[in-house]
């Protein structure tokens, strides 16, 4: 199994139309969008790209896990972050964070030491070795102007139809 990284962000009038921009700049923005929890499969890859929305897939599911803010704070930067630790087989565990704050260097620091530690805490429980070359992560900002804002980081499992 492949498992796409992709990211986007996005602005709009309200909050809910910034994050469908942010869908659309991520490639997923005609999917019905089945958030999962965090686990890896025996054997997944995890790859980064723009997720390519198949023409004939419009509305249907889309398992994901995702990290996602929106925003009307203007002036503030947003971010968004999945970190990701596998082991040889490919199974591993995802985490999911958000921040927000003053510039982008504050909101990048904060979410990869968030995503470090939290990546190290699940490892832990799950009694995986700790090889810290493995502790992988994709953040995602933007600045909120005068509009909404919103940025994700989401990691496309399979999309589905309905029959």
């Amino acid at each position: 199994m492949i498992i796409t990284l992709t990211s986007g962000a996005g602005y709009g009038r309200t909050p809910l139309s910034a994050f469908d921009a942010a869908l659309h700049d991520a490639g997923i923005y005609n999917y019905n969008l089945l958030i999962l929890s965090s686990v890896i499969p025996t054997g997944a890859v995890v790859k980064k790209g723009i997720f390519e929305t198949k023409e004939n897939e419009h509305g249907h599911r889309l398992y994901v896990v995702r990290a996602e803010i929106r925003s009307r704070e203007s002036g503030k930067w947003i971010g968004a972050a999945l970190g990701w630790y596998q082991l040889e087989d490919g199974r591993g565990v995802f985490v999911e964070h958000e921040e927000i704050g003053e510039t982008p260097d504050a909101v990048k620091g904060n979410l990869a030491a968030e995503v470090r530690k939290s990546l190290i805490d699940l490892c832990r429980a799950r009694k995986y070795p700790i090889i810290e070359s493995r502790l992988q992560m994709k953040i995602k900002t933007a600045k909120v102007t005068d509009s909404a804002a919103c940025v994700l980081v989401v990691g496309v499992y399979k999309a589905e139809g309905w029959e």
